[in-house]
């Protein structure tokens, strides 16, 4: 006789509070997956800027002798720029209001 009531009493205890339970698990589960997924989101955005940043980046970046300086040595005559415009590239635009 005890050995049934005490089976009933773990089954009813079972029934109505494994629900709470299995909520309160998953809720923690569901958390624990989500803090990883922005640790791994967030560590990949940053190898992606890194990366980004390193193509950006000139290789002698400030040091030898030529550190951020360019020096052309020859120029076609037909690449030249005409002596009347001061540098750089003309780019037609539109002005839109």
């Amino acid at each position: 006789m005890k050995f049934i009531l005490i089976t009933l009493a773990v089954m009813f205890l079972l029934r109505y509070l494994m629900p709470y339970i299995i909520r309160f698990l998953l809720k923690t589960f569901v958390q624990k997956q989500m803090r990883k997924a922005q640790q791994y989101a967030s560590f990949q955005g940053q190898a992606h800027q890194h990366q980004q940043y390193q193509q950006a980046r000139p290789q002698g970046h400030g040091q030898g002798a030529a550190g951020g300086k360019v020096k052309v040595a020859f120029v076609p005559e037909e690449k030249r720029p005409r002596k009347d415009f001061p540098g750089g590239e003309y780019v037609d635009y539109e002005e839109v209001k």
